[in-house]
């Protein structure tokens, strides 16, 4: 197995199942805000510890170009957060499930512009047909009903996105581990100063159970990104994690009693034959 190939599948593991947990939690009427803080708190905990262990001496050697764009990628991705999962409490998890992975359209698009990344008939072909498998995973073929939330999902995308390219192109300055680190640290910063603005006590401990799970997975996530980022383009980290919708749906059939319908079947086969060509064309 190449290493993009298991880099790709960590990382869309764990998104799936930091969605999947945060959906729970969202259930038991967490609030979205602190909820987002904490998690974020834990993991950015977690990367320093790791990263002081383990690239001590880089850390101390980044310039202020690579801090800059460090807490810009730090900024975007905390603003990302919010959007998102208050995007998630005033719409329903289909519409996000759906609406999240627009991060495809706009990803190519960016890496098409700002990357130079190819634009060619093998590409636009298998990401028409995972946006086909998404929506069909997602909204088991019912037509999606708009909310006020789907434009905070929309932007969400929008911001990790824009994250993607700038990571990519960071990634011949600094380690993974590095963007990984700065990726969540520098969010914290800007939830905390949310949080500070609405007055919100960040030390009222709200579900650690879910809290200390997601933060677990979001700091893997955040490693795994840029790991996966070092070594491959845009358009293939973003097309191979379409596999993230199919994983939820399988994690809502085992622990969730959900029923798969067979148009979420066929979205599945669509995204995870998609994928298979993605890696065997070298997209």
């Amino acid at each position: 197995m190449s290493k993009k190939l298991l880099y790709v599948l960590i990382f869309s593991l764990s998104w799936a199942l930091l969605i999947f947990v945060n959906k729970l939690a969202l259930n038991n009427g967490i609030k979205p805000l602190l909820y987002t803080i904490q998690t974020t708190l834990v993991s950015a905990v977690l990367l320093t510890i790791y990263v002081f262990l383990t690239k001590k001496k880089e850390l101390k050697e980044i310039n202020a170009g690579v801090v800059k764009n460090l807490f810009f990628i730090g900024g975007m991705v905390g603003i990302a957060y919010i959007a998102g999962i208050y995007g998630l409490k005033l719409s329903t998890s289909v519409n996000y499930g759906f609406l999240i992975k627009s991060t495809l359209v706009f990803s190519i698009l960016f890496a098409f512009i700002f990357l130079k990344e190819k634009m060619g008939r093998k590409k636009v072909f298998l990401l028409l047909i995972f946006i086909l498998g998404a929506y069909l995973v997602t909204t088991s073929g019912v037509r999606v009903v708009p909310k006020v939330g789907d434009l905070l999902i929309i932007f969400a995308a929008f911001c990790f996105s824009s994250v993607a390219i700038i990571q990519k192109q960071l990634t011949k300055k600094v380690s993974p581990e590095i963007i990984g680190w700065g990726r969540n640290f520098f969010a914290l910063i800007v939830l905390l100063f949310l949080a500070f603005l609405a007055r919100i006590n960040v030390l009222e401990f709200i579900s650690p159970q879910f809290v200390l799970i997601v933060g677990i997975l979001s700091a893997v996530l955040a490693i795994y990104l840029s790991k996966t980022l070092s070594v491959a383009s845009v358009s293939y980290m973003t097309m191979m994690s379409m596999s993230v919708p199919v994983i939820n749906s399988l994690l809502g059939i085992l622990f969730l009693k959900e029923i798969m319908s067979i148009f979420q079947i066929i979205g599945g086969i669509l995204i995870i034959s998609s994928g298979a060509l993605v890696h065997k064309w070298k997209i």
